[in-house]
């Protein structure tokens, strides 16, 4: 009871916001743009999910620019001879309501402009910046919310576990044909050994820590398995899947959106799902002492009030990030990282850490981390205060 009447209680709230957040305002008929569009920019919501935000810190466009060059003059016409209205810098994420067609610009090799709204105080400037400045990035609400549904309905009503591996501590798994990758691209370090058959000898593929499955039966050493990760059956030895606290019943969902770097947050109630927050969000690199953020359907494992994380090379302490769920190998959602200022001789214990950092440019930019997703540190300890272990699933799409 006390649930439902938080979410009706939030509902009015999800309509006044909606109305100033979801949507930027359309322009009347007479303001309308002149030149040619070539695309229209929006994110609307499914009709079938409610908008009950319990997150508002900053102002976060559902559609924008993200400018990826040193920065970007925001012009009253798409012509390099208009005056300048207003200014982006890099990294900036400017809302946008289309890509429209104007003046040629030969030094960038391209006539197509983003028409932008960029609030400045209490004033919304209107105006363009050039196409080859920056790039569109949009909150995928349908997917987001399908992502979710297809793991409420593979998991409700069945045997659920996850992939347990964390520092290979159930044991390093098997080389594939040699190798320590799959032709899937998915490492052996962390992952357990997918048999197409109860048997050792047979074929396999690599299954990441973390990763949610479905136990079909019990084969002697082996559990038969499905997941959303990948499609078919596949036996995993049994020292490699835990059901610790096994989601029964699947209540809230975190969507990462790691093409255009955000993240939907989703509770089911009363028979719906709600979109409870959004935000941005910075997934992992591809890089030296980097990987990626694996895409894929996830347990939230547990909860850590700070993460610690160690230097590339040295491997000693090199800071922590604040309230970190994790949800597979050493990935975490967690807030802005913060470096340690040593105080003490490398090799000894640390006993102090600098204070926690709110927030960070780079959130919602382009891919940076080590594999962990970042958020600014508020909406961080929102999801870790909101989160269920148990109840509780990570969802990575592109």
């Amino acid at each position: 009871m006390q649930k439902k009447s938080r979410f009706l209680a939030f509902s009015l709230i999800g309509v006044l916001i909606l109305a100033t957040v979801l949507y930027m305002p359309q322009p009347a008929a007479a303001e309308m743009t002149p030149y040619e569009i070539v695309a229209t920019y929006a994110a609307p919501l499914p009709d079938h999910l409610t908008v009950t935000l319990q997150y508002t810190t900053y102002f976060i466009p559902t559609a924008s620019v993200l400018i990826t060059a040193g920065g970007a003059n925001i012009r009253s016409m798409p012509d390099p001879s208009a005056p300048i209205v207003g200014k982006a810098v890099h990294f900036e994420k400017v809302p946008v309501r289309a890509l429209v067609r104007g003046s040629y610009v030969a030094n960038y090799l391209t006539d197509l402009w983003y028409e932008v709204e960029k609030i400045v105080g209490d004033q919304t400037i209107h105006g363009y910046i050039l196409a080859t400045l920056g790039e569109v990035r949009i909150f995928q609400f349908e997917e987001m919310l399908a992502a979710a549904q297809a793991l409420k309905a593979e998991v409700d009503g069945q045997t659920t576990a996850y992939i347990s591996n964390y520092k290979n501590w159930n044991g390093l798994a098997p080389l594939h044909q040699g190798l320590a990758i799959d032709p899937y691209g998915v490492k052996r370090s962390q992952s357990a050994p997918a048999y197409l058959s109860a048997s050792t000898t047979a074929d396999f593929r690599y299954i990441a820590d973390g990763t949610l499955v479905t136990i079909l039966e019990q084969i002697d050493s082996f559990y038969k398995i499905r997941t959303l990760n990948f499609p078919g059956d596949y036996y995993v030895p049994k020292r490699y899947v835990s059901l610790q606290n096994s989601i029964d019943q699947l209540m809230k969902v975190i969507v990462i959106d790691r093409k255009n770097q955000n993240e939907g947050v989703f509770e089911y109630s009363g028979g719906h799902w709600f979109l409870v927050s959004y935000s941005f969000a910075t997934t992992g690199e591809l890089a030296k002492y980097k990987e990626p953020t694996d895409l894929g359907y996830y347990m939230a494992i547990n909860k850590v009030d700070k993460f610690l994380y160690l230097d590339d090379v040295t491997r000693e302490i090199a800071g922590y990030a604040p309230y970190g769920i994790r949800f597979g190998g050493g990935a975490y959602i967690h807030g802005v990282p913060v470096n340690l200022r040593r105080t003490v001789p490398v090799g000894q214990r640390v006993t102090y850490f600098p204070p926690m950092i709110e927030y960070s440019s780079t959130i919602g930019t382009i891919p940076r981390s080590h594999k962990c997703v970042r958020n600014y540190t508020s909406h961080a300890k929102y999801l870790w205060d909101w989160s269920e272990i148990g109840k509780t699933a990570v969802i990575v799409i592109e």
